[in-house]
């Protein structure tokens, strides 16, 4: 609905092009209604209703239901957004793998060495590293990346064969929303994201190294891009 408003060139009161908060709260303003709102109450208001009943209650049972189903999904155990994708420095791939203390659930990334007990002395890097701590870090590499001009300029590059009415300018914009589409996202869609962007996670004694699919990059710069002008 946001890009169709987007194509419309339809904005909020104030001007700007809207974002999930704005829209929901238009959804939800009972002004529409034929109502005033005073203190979080509802009174007759004296202005006609542009929005029936019955609209209103089929918006807000979609609402509702999304709602209900995005909460129950988010329940659900975090999947582990770098499974297949993280590896030691020496190519040995690391697994996830969890522990339970009390009802506290911690999640590790574990280096098959270490599973299959080689000898140390064939070991290097870390061993084992925690869940989170190594999925946020590797999320804020891609953050950082898509905002360099060398991967904005290749993007650019790629988008504009199916987007030439995009400029780099905008394009560079669109990656920048990064945060925003990723903070939208339910765990299950992360990982489909992390699997779409990153070819290759390399877990050594001086860091984290991240490289990612350049193709991916092109999608994912669409998906948050302006939508298409329509033809008219």
């Amino acid at each position: 609905m946001i890009r169709e408003l987007d194509a419309r060139a339809i904005l909020t009161k104030t001007g700007r092009p809207y974002d999930k908060t704005s829209l929901l709260k238009t959804l939800h303003n009972k002004v529409y209604r034929g109502l005033s709102v005073h203190k979080g109450t509802a009174y007759p208001g004296e202005h006609d209703a542009i929005i029936d009943a019955a609209l209103w209650d089929d918006v807000h049972d979609v609402i509702v239901n999304n709602r209900v189903k995005r909460v129950a999904v988010a329940k659900e155990p975090s999947p582990a957004l770098l499974r297949g994708l993280i590896f030691t420095e020496t190519g040995v791939a690391m697994t996830p793998h969890h522990t339970k203390k009390g009802t506290r659930r911690y999640r590790y990334y574990v280096s098959m060495d270490v599973i299959k007990k080689r000898p140390k002395a064939e070991i290097r890097g870390p061993q084992r590293l925690p869940g989170g701590m190594v999925e946020d870090a590797v999320v804020g590499e891609i953050r950082r990346l898509l905002r360099t001009p060398e991967v904005a300029a290749r993007v650019s590059r790629t988008l504009r064969k199916d987007r030439p009415d995009l400029g780099e300018a905008d394009i560079s914009a669109s990656l920048t929303q990064f945060d925003d589409m990723w903070k939208a996202l339910i765990p299950a869609e992360q990982a489909r994201v992390v699997r779409l962007l990153v070819a290759r996670v390399t877990a050594s004694d001086a860091g984290l190294a991240v490289d990612l699919r350049h193709e991916g990059l092109g999608a994912i710069a669409a998906l948050m891009a302006p939508a298409k002008p329509e033809v008219a």
